[in-house]
């Protein structure tokens, strides 16, 4: 029978994976292990980001088909970069943040794929993220003045050297905007709308990493 300690500074530190890619099923003994284990965040740590694809039909419906050559889209998703970078770089355990390119993953990466791509950065540490977001429809059945959108976010922090995930978090928040002057048509009033829900629910999940980090 495993011991699991109640005092969570008594667990030894987890220092190797004890995932092998090349192993369907975990052992019953590396499940013991993991669990009767402890993760500590290093200090000065090097932390790479990486955005989960998200649906593809809801980018089209406000951006047209074309949205990944829309220079709107591609500032907006920027935006989103650059707001969880700011938060995370507040933590006092990451010294610095890294983007991991797509280039360096398939459509559809896995966690061994998205952990090897980490370690060519020489990061131990790895944040994927995934926006999911959209008007609710019966505001667009009535789109005349105003609008109001959703956005989920979901975020997993990897481990690299461990191959655990610590920390995860989910944020669904919503917006409401009136239409303005600036915009030029419902479209406008609904890319704003909803960019402020992505916007509130980032920060919030950003904040929560945060404080586990530091908590760490």
């Amino acid at each position: 029978m495993p011991y699991y300690p109640t005092d969570y500074s008594d667990i030894p530190t987890l220092e190797t994976s004890l995932f092998p890619s090349d192993q369907l099923v975990l052992s019953q003994a590396a499940i013991d292990t993991i669990l009767s284990s402890r993760i500590v965040i290093p200090d000065n740590s090097k932390l790479a980001i990486i955005k989960f694809p998200g649906a593809l039909e809801q980018n089209s419906s406000k951006y047209g088909y074309g949205y990944w050559r829309s220079e709107q889209y591609l500032s907006l998703q920027q935006s989103y970069v650059d707001t969880l970078i700011s938060i995370i770089d507040s933590s006092q355990k990451i010294n610095s943040i890294s983007l991991l390119p797509s280039l360096l993953t398939p459509q559809s990466p896995t966690i061994p794929i998205l952990r090897e791509a980490a370690v060519r950065l020489q990061a131990p540490l790895l944040v994927v993220y995934r926006i999911n977001s959209d008007i609710y429809q019966e505001y667009r059945m009535f789109r005349s003045t105003k609008a109001k959108a959703y956005a989920t976010v979901e975020i997993v922090l990897l481990d690299i050297r461990t191959g655990i995930i610590p920390f995860t978090a989910i944020s669904t928040k919503e917006a409401q905007s009136a239409k303005r002057k600036s915009d030029a048509n419902d479209q406008d009033l609904f890319r704003r709308t909803e960019q402020d829900a992505v916007n509130k629910a980032l920060n919030t999940i950003a904040n929560d990493l945060v404080a586990f980090l530091n908590s760490n």
